[in-house]
């Protein structure tokens, strides 16, 4: 069964790494949309301070083979007037 690597990044540094073996793409971008459901669940405040994640999966190889990108942003009606 393939090994893969699901790497949590923000702007400043690694987060975390989880090594997966999955049968198919499939089964893999299931296993990635967990992941980052566990780590929403897991550090919903964190989200809040980096306002930027970056979710790759890579083969054994170290090839890319998608990224899901997470942002969160403030819209011009919460921002206080100066």
């Amino acid at each position: 069964m393939p090994h893969y690597n699901i790497e949590l990044r923000t702007q400043n540094r690694v987060w975390e790494t989880l090594q997966v073996e999955r049968d198919d793409q499939k089964a893999l971008r299931i296993e990635v949309a967990r992941f980052v459901g566990e780590l929403l669940r897991d550090h919903a405040d964190k989200i809040w301070e980096d306002k930027d994640w970056r979710v790759d999966v890579t083969d054994e190889s170290g090839l890319i083979l998608f990224i899901m990108n997470l942002m969160v942003t403030d819209s011009p009606a919460a921002v206080p007037l100066r």
